[in-house]
């Protein structure tokens, strides 16, 4: 049986904004349907605050009240009329039918609300011949009866939640129901307390609207849920704020920072502020999950996954990576800039200095730091980014090798060029503005030469969250006791491993001219070669941030100038795009996590080694607000929760003895 031969009747309780419409739709261009059911009370319109529906509710082809008997149904039609397939939609509590068994065609039901009925889907679930759940996490515990039990997630209806052309009035939309004293109130609140909300109860076209005028549309997850408003909001074109639905496939579907934006609830205001401050990042995001939902997530994709599987075409639905991969067809990314090739070097250290001027806002500069290097051994190599500093310090005697830049070509072009001068297996990259003692450079080179897999080496740098283009936390100068792995190393003191960086063809990024940008940059590339980055805990140099930029209202290079903010925001638009377009291309999606949990995890384990439970507690609930998906994390806090009660105890009995 093809499907476009088959009959099937559709029961429902009929209302316009039930999932089962949308399946109607879907399923009458490739069906012939015969809905059955009821029509939702009137009672209900009132009490679930429907009265903004600007859609009749319409009688079903067989009106039936809500509870009905299939036996006596059949008896009174031609057989003619009889179903190839029948299929039950949840929708409103107490429809039922009844003698399910009169019916001798395949018996499907799909149950949306697993995630607050389990036990009641658990019978409903031994009624039919085949069952299909919308909460891919209960899939397991259904199948204990119903064997043929798979997973299909709700979609969306793009003639239905389509982009409507108007301006984006509203900073942050939602539609749909709130609570009082609910977590999804609270959110709301924490979002209205800093920016303009605009809240509707409105469904279809008039919902659609709403979402596009938004420029980002607010969800929250009842229970783990992954619900319908996540593909709706995505297939108006408007970006996603959302939680995530945790084990509900949400994860493997969709890209945090690449096809919409995920909250955790004490970063909410800082996710929303991040788009709302880049509209050309956001819009483009907003774009591709539009592509993706319309690629694979769309009722229609839905009922023909569930008829192949009824109808034996194939054993199962999609599984989320299949879904992922569908969705991504014909969906272009940026290819990676591929770095120039460079000349292989071997022998000991060297000291690459970038300079732009003499650093106004520092009491340092390339005199007092060429002062420094006096009584340490290497080569120095100073990039003059401008004639005019060239001509004041290219003859001082500590400097071995130089190049003069005719314009300022920012730090990252800089730092190549010394790379391509320097011919020592160490390179020290040291800003013009630092202040550093011989025990710091000794330290560092010890470090990189010992440490397992050591690409870069340097005194300070920082766990970040790439998404947002921010730290996580940042170790400063005298913050730590011991070397650690971390995301990247701070730009303005460091060393490299130069036959790795030859070895692996990295090289710094030119894109991120004149500054921002470029360790994180660095630092990805590193990880991506599978090697690391660490920071490592000496105290004997100084250093004052932004020696030049302070001083600067704008940064000359080449013949354009910006400010520093101006520069800030198209590069963070840089990183986020070509590393999104490389861990897509590599299919290395971890690529882009950050060394943050395994930081946490490993800091509260000593916590626990040390006996100090309370301690490593309060750490791990703090890591599981930023990271509650994180399974090592997950698993700690259990750990943590069964020590302290066995703690507890103990002290109990002690106590009682």
């Amino acid at each position: 049986m093809k499907s476009t031969a088959a009959h099937i009747w559709l029961s429902y309780v009929s209302y316009p904004v039930t999932t089962a419409a949308y399946l109607e739709r879907a399923l009458r261009k490739i069906c012939r349907v015969t809905t059955i059911g009821p029509r939702l009370p009137e009672e209900l319109i009132i009490r679930w605050d429907l009265h903004n529906l600007n859609q009749p509710v319409r009688p079903h082809d067989i009106d039936t009240p809500m509870s009905y008997d299939l036996a006596d149904i059949l008896t009174k039609l031609d057989p003619s009329e009889h179903p190839d397939l029948y299929l039950w939609v949840e929708s409103v509590g107490g429809h039922q039918p009844r003698n399910l068994e009169a019916l001798s065609c395949p018996k499907i039901g799909y149950l949306i609300d697993t995630h607050l009925s389990l036990d009641h889907h658990r019978e409903l679930a031994k009624q039919f011949d085949f069952v299909f759940l919308v909460h891919r996490q209960f899939v397991d515990e259904i199948k204990k009866v119903n064997p043929n039990t798979f997973w299909l997630p709700v979609a969306c209806d793009p003639e239905i939640h389509s982009t409507h052309k108007t301006e984006k009035c509203f900073n942050i939309g939602f539609v749909g129901s709130i609570q009082p004293g609910s977590r999804r109130q609270q959110l709301l609140n924490s979002l209205a307390s800093q920016f303009q909300i605009h809240y509707e109860r409105c469904f279809w076209d008039d919902m659609a609207h709403i979402f596009s005028q938004s420029q980002i549309v607010f969800n929250e997850a009842v229970k783990n849920d992954l619900n319908m408003r996540v593909f709706e909001v995505m297939s108006t074109g408007s970006l996603l704020l959302t939680d995530m639905a945790r084990n509900s496939g949400q994860d493997e579907l969709f890209r945090d920072g690449e096809d919409y934006a995920v909250y955790r609830d004490n970063t909410i205001c800082d996710v929303a502020r991040f788009y709302l401050d880049n509209t050309e990042l956001r819009e483009q995001i907003a774009a591709r999950g539009r592509l993706l939902v319309h690629n694979a997530h769309t009722y229609a994709h839905r009922m023909e996954d569930l008829l192949a599987v009824v109808l034996g075409n194939k054993p199962d639905t999609f599984s989320a990576q299949e879904l992922r991969a569908r969705s991504l067809a014909g969906v272009q990314t940026q290819d990676a800039v591929v770095p120039s090739s460079i000349c292989i070097s071997s022998a000991r250290r060297s000291f690459v200095i970038p300079v732009l001027d003499m650093s106004p806002a520092s009491e340092y500069n390339i005199l007092t730091l060429l002062d420094d290097l006096k009584c340490i051994e290497g080569d120095v190599i100073v990039i003059f980014n401008g004639q005019d500093i060239a001509e004041q310090v290219k003859n001082h005697p500590r400097i071995t090798r130089y190049a003069v830049m005719k314009h300022n070509i920012g730090v990252a072009r800089a730092w190549n060029l010394g790379l391509e001068i320097a011919a020592t297996p160490t390179v020290f990259i040291l800003n013009a503005d630092l202040h550093v003692e011989k025990a710091a450079i000794d330290a560092l080179e010890q470090a990189l030469i010992s440490l397992p897999n050591a690409a870069c080496v340097g005194p300070q740098g920082s766990f970040f969250e790439f998404a947002l283009a921010r730290d996580y936390v940042y170790f400063d100068k005298g913050t730590f006791n011991k070397p650690l792995v971390v995301d990247a190393v701070s730009g303005f003191f460091f060393a490299i491993k130069l036959q790795h960086f030859n070895d692996k063809i990295i090289r710094f990024e030119n894109g991120f001219t004149p500054c921002y940008f470029e360790e994180w940059d660095i630092g990805l590339q590193i990880k991506q070669a599978g090697l690391k980055n660490y920071i490592v805990p000496v105290t004997e140099y100084e250093h004052h941030w932004s020696g030049t930029i302070r001083a600067l209202r704008e940064i000359e290079y080449y013949e354009k100038a910006e400010t520093a903010g101006e520069i800030l925001l198209r590069n963070r638009r840089t990183i986020l795009n070509k590393w999104r377009a490389i861990a897509e291309r590599t299919d290395n999606a971890a690529l882009l996590e950050s060394g943050f949990m395994n930081y946490i995890a490993d800091q509260a384990e000593l916590l626990i080694s040390e006996g100090r439970y309370s301690e490593a507690k309060m750490l791990i609930d703090k890591a599981l607000l930023r990271a509650p998906e994180n399974d090592r994390i997950f698993a700690m806090n259990r750990f943590c929760t069964i020590l302290a009660e066995k703690t507890e105890h103990n002290k109990q009995q002690n106590q009682g003895a």
